[in-house]
This record gives C-alpha cells, structure tokens and sequence, in this order.
C-alpha cells in the first residue's frame, strides 16, 4: 500500500513540477513578446 501511494504522489509531484514549468515558459513568452511589442511601438512613433 505504502509503495502504491508513494508512486501515486511521485506522479502528482512530477505533473504539478512539470505545469510550473510550462506556466512559466509562457509567462516568460508573453513579457518577452511585449517586451518586443513595446520596442517595436517606440521605434515607430
């Protein structure tokens, strides 16, 4: 039972560390997209 439930929270663990991974990429894309937006803007006016 224990090494079941040991494995369950491994797997839980790996999923939740591997959606902060991704949450983060796209955080990261987005500030960097604005970040290039904003650039883009300042050079045109």
């Amino acid at each position: 039972m224990n090494i079941g439930r040991s494995k369950i929270i491994a797997i839980v663990t790996g999923f939740i560390s591997i959606a902060i991974c991704i949450a983060y990429l796209l955080l990261i894309t987005i500030f960097d997209f604005r970040t290039f937006l904003n650039d883009q803007l300042s050079n045109f006016t």
